[in-house]
This record gives C-alpha cells, structure tokens and sequence, in this order.
C-alpha cells in the first residue's frame, strides 16, 4: 500500500516549514475579500504544485474541525428524478462548484420519516447548510436544523411558519394565465390533475384554476387529487372521468402529471389538441413530439437555483437576513 502524502511530506519536497505549507492549504479568503495569511503568491504557487504532483488528498474531516466548515451542502427535494427538480439540481450543482462548494443531493419522496433521516444524516456529515423542499409532516425535521443554527433555505413551498427565507413562484398568477391560454384557444369545459397533497405549490396552483374559472364566469370546477404514491393508477380514472364529462382542456399541476395525463389520453384513443387540448407545467421533451407543440408555465430554474444559493451563502457567512424573506418569482407561459 502507497504511503499516504502528508504536509511534511510537500513541505521537505518544496523546502519550505510544515506550517508554511499548513497555512498555503487553509488560506481561505474572509469576509473582506483578503487572503487570512499572508503568503507570497510565487511561494503557494510552488507548494501546491508539489502537492499536485505528490498527489496529496487533503484530510477534510480535520479541515472542518480547523475552519468549522465543511463547505458542502445538503439539498433535499421531493423527487430528484422530477425534471424540474433535476435541473434545479443541475443548476445548484453548477453554481456550487464556482464557489468552492459540494453539494449532497437527496429526495424525500414526500415522506417525512425520510426527510427526518437525511436531515440527520446531513447533519452528521457537517454540512454548512440546507436547500429544502418540505414536504407534509417535515417541521420536525426542520425546527432540528433551525435548533442547531444550521442555515436553512426553504423553496417551492412556503407553507410553515419557519424563521427561514423562502423562494417561490407565484403559483396562483402561473395557473391563471395556463387556464386563460385554455380558454383562449377554444376550450369550455377545463379539467385540472392535481394532488391530494396540501403543500402551498399544490394549493396555490388549485386556486389559481379555480380564480380564472370564476374571472370568465365558469362555475363548474372539476379537479381530480392523485396520490403522489400512485398517478399511474389513478390517472387512468381522472381521464376516464374527464372524457365522461366532456371536458375538453386539462391543466396539470405538475410535469409529472401532464406526461401521465397525456398517455392517459392517447391510450383512451383520444387526440391532444383535437379532442383535448392541455396545459403542461414545466419543461419537458415530450411537448415537443406534438404539432404543434404543448403549451407550458416555465418556472424560472436559473433564477430560483441562483436566488436560494445566495440566501444560504449569506446566511452561512453570518450575514442577517430577515427570518420569513420570500422571494417570489414569476414564470412564463411557452407556446
């Protein structure tokens, strides 16, 4: 077994003193923008060549005893395999790696009692701070990190009453203007999928169908809830019923519910577009296979993954930001 390369190691090869080399490897930059030690920039460039060459693995779990940072943090969503989700994931990843950050990613399925076991299994790990997606039954989990002081950014979800800044979309103005677009292109009888979840995302998104409904004075609401364990089995009988009551336009709370509606349909021998027209949410590859192509409410992933990078950096640098921030975004409508 090779031995394993230490800084006494790069500090005899680069015939410098070990603290010398100590100080080259810890040389964060603080708050004012300065180096906090002083090392000539000729001198840490030849000691972390050596150590390039050396191949020394740094040892991080006393690097975090030293700074008191780990410099990773803990992502936890509703479903990673969500392509919203997945690009937020994407994007942060990204944003992360240009600030010397990792982060861990993980999904809760909706499940509280996994949200309480990678809340403490981050917290184990030392992470510098959370980017949550709560789910129903979470606060447990999240009053923990708030115990701790560990920096919590909260986003999609703005239902707890938590000292945590908050970044989200204005869910009821994005399905108003889906429901609007339905109404525009001819349909009169629109149905929407939702969930029977009661997360703010979902309930914000049903009182936007419902507002536009009753702004073009369309009394009659039709909205199927399918347990997020279960869309496939479910969706099948929303369609059916659907298709029993003629309804001819559907709005979906959720990509994942506009891709399961839209097999749905097309198993039922239906058209899309022709015998119902749909509103999807969010991004997603299977739009474009229709002519023409599916309309969407596009969430604004790069400013929401931006947005909550920055609410925890500053919260992590100690900066004060005011407990219940929310930051509220807008989306688009792609047709």
């Amino acid at each position: 077994m090779a031995k394993k390369v230490t800084i006494k190691d790069i500090a005899a090869e680069a015939g410098v003193s070990v603290a010398l080399v100590s100080f080259v490897m810890n040389n964060s930059i603080d708050q004012d923008g300065k180096k906090r030690y002083n090392v000539k920039d000729e001198t840490s460039k030849r000691i972390l060549q050596v150590a390039k060459r050396l191949n020394y693995q740094p040892n991080l779990a006393a690097r975090v005893l030293r700074s008191g940072r780990s410099h990773t943090i803990g992502a936890i969503f509703a479903d990673i395999s969500n392509s919203f989700y997945g690009e937020i994931a994407r994007h942060l990843e990204d944003i992360a790696f240009k600030n010397g950050y990792t982060v861990l990613f993980a999904s809760t399925d909706e499940q509280p009692a996994k949200m309480d076991f990678l809340v403490q299994t981050m917290l184990n790990k030392g992470v510098d701070g959370f980017i949550i997606v709560p789910c129903e039954g979470s606060l447990p989990s999240l009053l923990k990190i708030i115990s701790r002081d560990v920096p919590l950014v909260l986003f999609d979800r703005s239902d707890l009453e938590l000292p945590a800044p908050t970044v989200v979309i204005d869910n009821r103005a994005s399905l108003m203007t889906a429901v609007n677009e339905l109404l525009a292109q001819g349909s009169k009888n629109i149905h929407m999928v939702s969930y029977t979840m009661r997360v703010s995302s979902i309930t914000e998104r049903e009182d936007g169908y419902k507002m536009a409904l009753e702004d073009a004075g369309i009394k009659e609401e039709h909205i199927h809830r399918l347990d997020f364990a279960s869309i496939e089995e479910q969706m099948a009988d929303a369609i059916k019923d659907l298709i029993e009551q003629g309804g001819d336009g559907l709005v979906c709370a959720t990509n994942t519910l506009a891709i399961s509606a839209i097999r749905e349909i097309l198993r039922s021998g239906k058209k899309v577009h022709d015998d119902i027209k749909i509103m999807g949410f969010d991004n997603s590859d299977v739009y474009g296979l229709f002519t023409p192509k599916i309309p969407h409410v596009l969430q604004p992933i790069q400013k929401i993954s931006e947005s909550t990078f920055d609410l925890l950096m500053k919260l992590i640098s100690g900066e004060e930001i005011q407990e219940r921030k929310v930051i509220t975004l807008n989306s688009i409508l792609v047709k």
